[in-house]
């Protein structure tokens, strides 16, 4: 009896060890992880480059799934600091997803993309962007200030476009979808957001506007972001470097809210162009307005 249970234990063993090897194999198997590659295209950025501080940064990036769908895809940039750039969840077995971001006043700029599955298994892929040392700074247009009217103003337009300095009333742009890419800029006013410039592309509430820009035919993403500049500094401003050195892609905003007389802030628009704006005044609720200095790249 003694032997017989000697061998059962070692063959109870012997199972166990195959089980245990069966199992990590299938773990493995499981756990084979998402594939990234940066598109190799005219236009795109897809390995270390030199660029000009200002200049545009577009990339185009593929991921396939390993055994189990992608979740979440993101992109960190360490400089001095790291800033998240870009992070979005998902449910898919692949993604083709491009963006353009511009290139700031790091002589060095490490970009990192990230594949997670629903697992948590996480590939990586980077590449290197320095700064051209004979880069040279475009110029800023200074513009008259302009009064941006809420929702329910009837006397100003509330809908920017930066390209030709017009303004337009929202019911205007809301039938015209040739008015409506060239957008840049929305003023309105709610309850959580206060007085707030935005554009079509952020996530407006609903009721606001009779027709919501976020569901116009052609929608554009301005993002924003609040600067600690002296009045001083933006009055005396010619070129954009102090706009890039006051945006970060990483930590820009959809949406300038609860703006103040003396806010200013710094943006980029969906086709990239900088620029930056000072509030002078802003009178009143849904009926009122928004007074702003602007300075755009030239």
């Amino acid at each position: 009896m003694h032997k017989i249970l000697i061998g059962s234990a070692r063959v109870l063993g012997f199972m166990a060890v195959v089980l245990l090897i069966l199992y990590s194999c299938k773990k493995d198997e499981d756990s084979f992880p998402p594939t990234i590659l940066l598109v190799q295209e005219d236009g795109y950025i897809s390995s270390d480059t030199s660029l000009a501080a200002g200049s545009d940064i577009r990339m185009k990036v593929m991921i396939s799934k390993g055994s189990l769908n992608i979740t979440n895809f993101l992109i960190d940039v360490y400089t001095d600091s790291v800033s998240r750039y870009f992070d979005t969840g998902m449910n898919t077995e692949y993604l083709l997803w491009e963006g353009m971001f511009i290139k700031t006043l790091a002589p060095l700029e490490d970009w990192k993309f990230m594949a997670i599955d629903r697992d948590g298994n996480t590939t990586t892929t980077s590449i290197n962007i320095s700064l051209d040392p004979i880069s040279q700074y475009n110029a800023l247009i200074s513009y008259s200030p302009t009064d941006f009217g809420a929702q329910d103003n009837v006397q100003f337009g509330g809908c920017y476009n930066i390209s030709d300095s017009s303004m337009y009333f929202h019911h205007v742009v809301a039938a015209d979808t040739s008015l409506q890419k060239g957008i840049d800029m929305i003023c309105f006013y709610d309850e959580i957001d206060k007085n707030t410039i935005a554009s079509s592309g952020a996530n407006i509430g609903d009721g606001i506007f009779p027709v919501n820009p976020t569901d116009w035919t052609f929608t554009n993403e301005t993002r924003y972001m609040e600067s600690s500049m002296s009045i001083d500094d933006f009055n005396m401003a010619v070129n954009d470097s102090i706009i890039l050195a006051n945006y970060d892609e990483g930590e820009a905003k959809r949406k300038a809210k609860k703006l103040t007389a003396d806010d200013i802030y710094t943006f980029r628009t969906g086709s990239g162009k900088l620029g930056m704006f000072k509030v002078n005044a802003v009178n009143g609720t849904g009926n009122g307005s928004i007074n702003i200095s602007l300075k755009i790249q030239q």
